[in-house]
């Protein structure tokens, strides 16, 4: 199970980000929460993105940031309106 991101014992000191989590010998960083999603049609094919705020970054440039979306069905359950996976036809 993952520990949470130990808050800055020292006020006003800037703490590096949390290292990623080693998973099958790939680093990966934990999603906070995911706040929008989105649909990129600047690409070739159209792209389902999220926006996520990772964990540990908080008040840095790196906070937020779109990725494409993977398997993430909880996000559209508690937002439907927002841009989703295509159903099928």
């Amino acid at each position: 199970m993952l520990e949470p991101a130990t808050p800055n014992p020292i006020p006003d000191r800037v703490q590096p980000p949390p290292p990623p989590i080693i998973v099958d010998d790939e680093p990966e960083f934990e999603i906070s929460e995911i706040l929008d999603s989105k649909i990129d049609n600047q690409c070739h094919a159209c792209k389902l993105l999220y926006l996520v705020r990772w964990t540990g970054y908080e008040g840095t440039d790196e906070e937020t940031s779109w990725i494409l979306a993977s398997d993430r069905a909880d996000f559209h359950s508690a937002y439907p309106a927002k841009s989703g996976p295509l159903s099928s036809l």
